[in-house]
């Protein structure tokens, strides 16, 4: 059992608290369909269940409204919910579902992005980071991975190389080959696909 010992309206938002520690954030119109009041003593997995059956509807609907808008991670769905103050059991729930009806599956995903950033100058190293930042896991992104081989990576860095090379030809060669083999290495390229680039730009 918990007190709850404070409860604070924001923007339409709902902090609750008990024993003096957020115990959830929900959004105001689910709150008022499951009030509290301080001083309550509750059972916190028991009110959740209450509010998972108000806001899953409300929960599916906002997913599918950030669908219709441009394709999603699990992460960026679970992240827009969770804003939005819905409950981690209807997020989970939520994206059980979007996974079962197809309208979610990350390794797609990761698979549409690597087709889009292979086109560009763009180092696997970077292209991981991107990955990860919108939570897709390594499994999901093995197969998207292997769009960046070291053909494919030996080409970009090339051509990444090419675009920077006007920065810094001015400079002593060897000055010059250190500063160009930092830029291309903070754009995600491996050494050896930049040694690769440097050897065909500076083989004068």
């Amino acid at each position: 059992m918990a007190t709850i010992t404070g409860i604070e309206h924001t923007r339409g938002m709902v902090q609750i608290y008990a024993d003096g520690t957020l115990l959830f954030r929900v959004r105001e119109a689910h709150f008022e369909k499951c009030p509290l009041h301080e001083g309550d003593d509750i059972d916190p997995d028991a009110y959740l269940d209450r509010l998972a059956g108000v806001q899953f509807n409300d929960a599916w609907e906002s997913a599918l409204t950030g669908l219709e808008r441009s394709a999603r991670t699990e992460k960026e769905i679970a992240d827009s919910l969770r804003r939005r103050g819905y409950v981690p059991r209807v997020i989970e729930s939520v994206l059980e579902r979007l996974k079962e009806t197809r309208l979610v599956d990350d390794a797609l995903y990761a698979d549409r992005m690597a087709e889009l950033q292979s086109k560009k100058p763009v180092g696997l190293y970077a292209f991981k980071r991107k990955l990860r930042a919108k939570g897709i896991s390594d499994d999901d992104a093995a197969g998207a991975l292997e769009t960046f081989d070291d053909a494919q990576q030996q080409a970009a860095c090339l051509e990444a190389a090419q675009r920077l090379y006007k920065k810094y030809e001015a400079l002593p060669p060897r000055e010059g080959k250190a500063k160009l083999s930092q830029a291309l290495m903070r754009r995600g390229f491996g050494w050896d696909a930049i040694e690769g680039a440097l050897d065909q730009l500076f083989s004068d």
